[in-house]
């Protein structure tokens, strides 16, 4: 889990570091609708932690976390298919939706397989996080120096291909044993 943490995040980084500009410049956004849009979808990703968390308790976390990632490689992908603004709300609020749902998929997780040990596996797995976001965003910090549309959008596509490589790397993962199934 460790590793798909790194994936994640570096991926997160790449696309976190550059969404404003890429609205912005490639998508033609104004300010105020880049905002909106950022907004609405924080907004709509709050349920996705309470989705996420319900999902687990009916089904294999690993494989709820499979579905969310991939979610999260489609909605990334359909970003770079339009510039219609309706069509950029909906697949930036289903991204968020994914981003919070993978988030506490990934501490049940760590809740289910740590155990007693689960406080210093989730502090080692946030430092692992955090890594990867510095990675990406010094990733993305080069490409920034093209300030090419192309180069946004392969910012975005390998955000979409972190969720991919995320997903498979999930495939690794054994299931942890669950309290309980309702």
């Amino acid at each position: 889990m460790l590793a798909i943490a790194l994936v994640d995040r570096v991926g997160s980084g790449l696309w976190a570091s550059v969404s404003v500009l890429y609205f912005t410049y490639v998508s033609d956004l104004s300010l105020a609708q880049v905002g909106t849009l950022a907004a609405a979808a924080g907004a709509i990703g709050i349920a996705g932690a309470p989705i996420g968390g319900k999902l687990a308790d009916r089904f294999p976390v690993t494989r709820v976390l499979l579905t969310v990632q991939l979610v999260r490689a489609v909605a990334s992908c359909a970003l770079l298919t339009t510039n219609n603004y309706a069509l950029l709300l909906a697949f930036s609020a289903m991204g968020g939706l994914g981003d919070r749902a993978a988030s506490i998929l990934t501490k049940l997780y760590a809740t289910r397989v740590a155990g007693p040990d689960r406080v210093r596996y989730q502090a080692f797995h946030r430092t692992v996080a955090n890594a990867g976001w510095a990675l990406g965003g010094l990733t993305a910090a080069a490409a920034l120096a093209l300030g090419t549309t192309t180069a946004y959008q392969w910012l975005l596509a390998g955000d979409a291909l972190s969720f991919i490589a995320s997903a498979l790397l999930t495939l690794r993962c054994g299931e942890p044993p669950s309290p309980s199934r309702t």
